[in-house]
């Protein structure tokens, strides 16, 4: 019995739905812990890049919102990363492994509750960290290097040799005749002018990048659906199994030049519709063949990503860090099954999401205002217009707190989620 995507969605939104207590309870402290040490370390950021300590008035004082603070914080880390700065990869390096420990102590004892219906010992004021926990990190930390060497490496390379070869190629001398009748007329061009920038000795250097990545995805389809000796029944034969993996393949890179193009061209009509100049020079050879190329990558990045993503589940509810029966999920179609099913997962997750953030904060946040301006004109009333200077940043902390209980209230649900799913797949394993 293959995997049933509609069933795993299912059963890992029911597992955050109907355990939802549960999760809060095991939850609630760790991710309060994190929200704690994710501000302390933007502040922390903030701080190396300004050589002095940056406070909560520094922040008020310069009137930013707490989102602008933490764009900020984040365009400090990246900058200090990129130039090697000490003090920030020290904060980056502590602030990996803090967050890590932190989401292990409450994921494993949820997913133990999802796959083997364990469930987790009383309290709510526990970050645990034991065999389970060090199991949950192992495996995440396996299956980053697993991706990183098999994975993003070739892609990184591949990027960068095109890059590379594209430089030189546009930067290179090339002799130029304009008169045929004539060698006296010798003229030196660059590449950039000789060759164009999208063709390179007739061939469409984008465009034979992403026939090449699309035929190691083929390639790789192709052996992984293939029968073992378990199965039932073989299927269709070698020819029809390459016919349609390749013919999906096909599907797949124009769907994903199509689903740009559109988003294209409705970004246009958005900008044109609010007076300003629609997009210019997206729609050419050069950026669909980028986009074929970019697909081609993610489908090779998700083939072993997904074979991965059952490990950590699998290794916390067999205490096994054995690779075997986490590869058993994704067996033959499994795989394609399991890629559906995060689709589906994503678009509900998403969906949701939006919904909480444009339709729930949004009303949550007019009510607040209606009754912080409400506030403000009974006390101005009753007491005197300079008595109600302390209602909008009462209520503006109000807000913040409202803020943080939403975020770990939904943050919450959507571990809730992936517990569900992992704890759903190491049950998958056993079958």
């Amino acid at each position: 019995m293959g995997l049933k995507p509609f069933s795993v969605v299912g059963e890992a939104l029911q597992f955050a739905m109907r355990r939802y207590e549960t999760v809060l309870r095991v939850s609630a402290l760790p991710l309060s812990l994190l929200l704690i040490f994710n501000m302390a370390a933007a502040f922390a950021y903030l701080s190396v890049a300004n050589n002095r300590i940056i406070t909560f008035a520094d922040v008020a004082n310069a009137g930013l919102s707490w989102g602008q603070v933490t764009q900020i914080a984040g365009g400090a880390a990246v900058s200090g990363l990129t130039s090697g700065a000490p003090k920030i990869w020290t904060i980056y390096s502590a602030s990996i492994l803090i967050n890590a420990i932190v989401i292990s102590s409450f994921m494993a004892p949820l997913i133990r509750y999802a796959g083997l219906g364990e469930k987790p010992p009383p309290g709510a004021f526990r970050v645990p960290f034991g065999a389970d926990q060090m199991r949950f990190l192992l495996a995440g930390v396996l299956s980053t290097l697993i991706f990183l060497l098999i994975v993003y490496a070739p892609i990184a390379f591949a990027t960068l040799g095109i890059i590379g070869f594209l430089s030189q190629a546009m930067q290179t001398p090339f002799a130029s005749f304009p008169d045929a009748d004539s060698l006296h007329t010798i003229e030196i061009v660059m590449g950039a002018k000789a060759l164009g920038i999208r063709w390179i000795h007739k061939y469409q250097v984008w465009g034979a990048a992403a026939l090449g990545v699309a035929a190691i995805v083929i390639a790789l389809l192709i052996l992984h659906v293939r029968p073992r000796r378990e199965d039932k029944s073989a299927g269709f034969g070698l020819l029809g199994r390459a016919l349609g993996v390749t013919t999906g393949v096909i599907l797949y890179l124009l769907g994903a030049v199509f689903l740009y193009m559109m988003l294209i061209g409705l970004f246009s009509r958005v900008l044109v519709y609010f007076g300003l100049q629609p997009l210019q020079g997206f729609v050419t050879t050069d950026m669909l063949a980028a986009v074929a190329f970019w697909a081609a990558a993610i489908a090779f990045a998700g083939f072993f990503s997904l074979q991965m993503f059952p490990y950590a589940g699998v290794a916390v509810c067999r205490r096994s860090m054995a690779f075997a029966h986490s590869f058993r999920v994704t067996r033959r179609h499994n795989l394609l099954r399991l890629a559906l099913a995060f689709v589906l997962l994503g678009v509900v997750i998403y969906g949701a999401q939006f919904l909480l953030l444009w339709i729930g904060v949004n009303s949550a946040y007019s009510v607040i205002a209606s009754i912080a301006l409400a506030v403000q004109g009974y006390v101005r009333v009753f007491f005197g217009p300079d008595s109600a200077d302390w209602v909008f940043p009462f209520f503006g902390w109000l807000w913040a707190v409202i803020g943080i209980f939403i975020t770990i209230l939904w943050a919450a649900f959507t571990y809730g989620v992936s517990a569900g799913l992992w704890g759903r797949l190491y049950r998958e394993s056993g079958k």
